[in-house]
């Protein structure tokens, strides 16, 4: 038995914390960061998180198809079942953030309410590329 199996439970349980560790960092947000850094104004702000938001995106429908990939019959109906749900989960969730950003006034809301939703999806794709690394380790000899 390999003593890093009773580390990963916990890492699955934290991929952002993971990923936020400062030589951990994630490339989509050392690319934020470095867009971030050039054009720091309101505007700014909220092109690098649409355009992270969209690398993040894309990561969580990498990992999606990967981790389908990995799965027999039964986890595969079980991941489609867990991807549905939480999609729903992400629109809902989405709506409660413009209720809440629309009752608030001043331009620091905007990027903060483009972020927040960044972040759910960004979470998501961690957390499926953590299942995918999980196996690829296990099946490693």
């Amino acid at each position: 038995m390999k003593p890093w199996k009773y580390v990963l439970p916990m890492i699955l349980l934290l991929p952002v914390i993971a990923y936020g560790q400062e030589t951990n960092v994630h490339p989509i947000d050392k690319s934020f960061d470095a867009c971030t850094d050039k054009d720091p104004s309101t505007a700014g702000m909220v092109r690098c998180t649409d355009i992270a938001y969209k690398k993040w995106d894309a990561e969580l429908n990498k990992n999606y198809l990967a981790l389908m990939r990995k799965l027999a019959p039964e986890g595969k109906a079980t991941l489609k079942t867990a991807q549905i749900a939480w999609v729903r989960y992400r629109d809902t969730e989405f709506k409660l953030i413009d209720t809440v950003y629309d009752l608030l006034q001043g331009t620091m809301y905007i990027p903060m309410r483009a972020a927040r939703r960044m972040e759910i999806i960004k979470e998501r794709a961690l957390s499926l590329g953590t299942y995918v690394d999980l196996i690829k380790e296990e099946s490693e000899p």
